[in-house]
């Protein structure tokens, strides 16, 4: 069985580190990308079984990057990051799968994650 594959989006490098860090450890294949369009670059080049993705960028929001990964591929897991939890209102017409603040318990993050993952 392969490992599945995760694509961080996100401008800060230690929270790309850190998720890298702790996915890796998780026995994933992780890339990571600084900004919307590297990320998106990214995500034309390779298959990816998960994207997650930081909603406030310099470049492009996290939320236009969302309507064109599913443009791209409609039924692609997305998980939504965030430092500000007021933005958790508006996520349910987003077509993101799930939605985490940055300071969110990691075991929760990687449950759900390996839920969406299941083969």
């Amino acid at each position: 069985m392969s490992k599945k594959k995760i694509l961080i989006i996100d401008d800060e490098e230690h929270i790309r580190a850190h998720y890298t860090a702790l996915l890796s450890d998780q026995g994933f294949d992780v890339k990571s990308a600084e900004d919307g369009t590297s990320g998106l670059a990214a995500f034309r080049d390779e298959e990816f079984d998960l994207v997650l993705l930081d909603v406030n960028m310099p470049d492009k929001s996290g939320l236009e990057v969302l309507k064109e990964i599913k443009g791209i591929k409609d039924a692609q897991v997305v998980f939504l990051l965030t430092a500000f939890d007021e933005y958790k209102r508006n996520f349910a017409s987003l077509y993101a799968d799930e939605y985490f603040t940055k300071d969110k318990k990691v075991d929760i993050l990687l449950r759900r994650i390996a839920e969406h993952l299941e083969d």
